[in-house]
């Protein structure tokens, strides 16, 4: 996934290239409404475009790309690098909270076998990963919670990384004591 930020001609826009399906739409969206919340920049002025690149004959189905779509435009906006060594899958709620997908242990192979040293996914999937024995010594798997947790592991670049990453645990940690504090109704008897 690759991202470009730039100034717009009017109100900014997401605009999505390669074989996006209508899912995969929504998770850009998704995306979008995270990096208002939290970056500095403007992006109201400002047109987001993401590829898809390399996804194959079928394109882009469901929302498991979103955190690495997050990333990618974060990255593009702070200016902070991404590490290439690595992959990740996950979906991404408006809160930053990630969420579980489906197919993670053949995602985890597949980055093995394309010589990548680390895998991000989700940590409502960890019980699901039943890798072949051949991959365990060849991936290191880093489930998450929170898009912060995806940033801190993905991003390069220490002081600008460390920076994002406070502001980003200070926006959405309010957003979850919040939550907290709010609880949750009993469920009916």
């Amino acid at each position: 996934v690759m991202a470009e930020v730039a100034p717009s001609q009017g109100p900014g826009e997401v605009i999505a290239t390669g074989q996006l399906k209508e899912m995969a739409q929504e998770a850009v969206s998704n995306v979008s409404a995270i990096i208002k919340k939290f970056s500095d920049e403007n992006i109201s002025e400002k047109d987001i475009h993401i590829q898809f690149v390399q996804t194959g004959e079928g394109g882009v189905d469901g929302d498991s790309a979103s955190i690495t779509v997050a990333t990618a435009v974060i990255s593009a906006l702070e200016d902070i690098p991404v590490r290439q060594d690595m992959a990740m899958t996950g979906s991404l709620s408006v809160r930053g909270d990630v969420l579980p997908v489906g197919g993670v242990t053949h995602k985890i192979e597949a980055a093995a076998k394309a010589g990548l040293d680390t895998v991000i996914i989700p940590k409502a999937n960890e019980q699901d990963v039943m890798i072949e024995d051949e991959y365990k010594d060849q991936i290191e798997i880093i489930p998450v919670s929170h898009i912060s947790e995806v940033l801190d592991v993905a991003l390069a670049g220490e002081p600008e990384k460390d920076s994002l990453i406070d502001r980003l645990k200070n926006i959405t940690g309010s957003a979850l004591e919040q939550r907290e504090v709010g609880g949750t109704s009993p469920s009916p008897q």
